[in-house]
């Protein structure tokens, strides 16, 4: 299977927390083939500030099933220390599965594709960089969605290693 994942941390140091969370994908299996740069976002859906987001999208290849590849991620989440009291709280690492070839998944714990992708201009601007030709679930082009996208929460773009 080839598809989409998006990464992101807002807790303690991002950069690094992105780089293992791509380690540990790639010692579990799934292969990837393209990495965006790393864009710094504004926390979103959110009660009270929280530190910004470091998000990026990969592209990837994997052999198993949906439903493995989630217990993956959520492996790894566990790994980097990610606590989860309440929806939307700050994360030490997020990893979520965009879209899988033309898989549909519908279950209480595993959605693909993701089904806000399309409104989260920090998915969809990492995402546009590695796969611009991609068509969303929605029939449209992602530049398309990129454009019609607020840009305000876009706070910068960065190379990988700048840190």
């Amino acid at each position: 299977m080839r598809g989409y994942l998006s990464l992101g941390s807002n807790l303690g140091d991002r950069i690094k927390h992105l780089k293992t969370a791509l380690e540990k994908l790639r010692q579990r299996g799934v292969g990837i083939t393209a990495v965006s740069r790393v864009y710094e976002t504004r926390a979103v859906e959110v009660d009270g500030p929280q530190q910004h987001y470091y998000n990026l999208a990969v592209a990837v290849e994997y052999e198993g099933t949906p439903r493995e590849l989630l217990g993956i991620c959520r492996g790894i989440e566990d790994d980097l220390g990610r606590e989860r009291p309440y929806r939307h709280a700050p994360r030490t690492i997020d990893i979520d599965i965009l879209m899988l070839d033309e898989v549909r998944v519908s279950a209480p714990d595993l959605v693909i594709p993701h089904p806000a992708m399309e409104r989260r201009a920090f998915v969809i601007f990492p995402l546009s960089e590695i796969a611009p030709g991609v068509v969303l679930p929605s029939g449209k082009g992602i530049i398309e969605v990129k454009n019609s996208l607020p840009q305000d929460g876009i706070v910068r773009a960065r190379i990988f290693d700048d840190e």
